[in-house]
């Protein structure tokens, strides 16, 4: 939610439109991210409706974990960045 916020506070100010980028860090599986990403989502919709202000952002995962350097590539195709 801060993120979201903080970029559109941003954008405000610059007279930019910013692009937030949310990274989730240490996902093991493609469901994880799954499930993180709805999250996200709905957030971002909530956020954007009470601020009347549109955002445009990115999800995205550091791979950390060994489980998830064995599922990079699955997880690299869910997420953008």
């Amino acid at each position: 939610r801060a993120v979201f916020e903080a970029a559109l506070e941003a954008g405000r100010r610059s007279g930019r439109p910013p692009v937030a980028e949310v990274m989730v860090p240490l996902v093991a599986t493609v469901q994880e991210i799954d499930i993180l990403k709805e999250v996200i989502r709905s957030t971002a919709q909530l956020v954007q409706e009470e601020q009347g202000a549109k955002l445009t952002y990115r999800i995205g995962t550091m791979i950390e974990l060994p489980r998830a350097a064995l599922m990079a590539g699955p997880i690299a195709s869910t997420t953008e960045f």
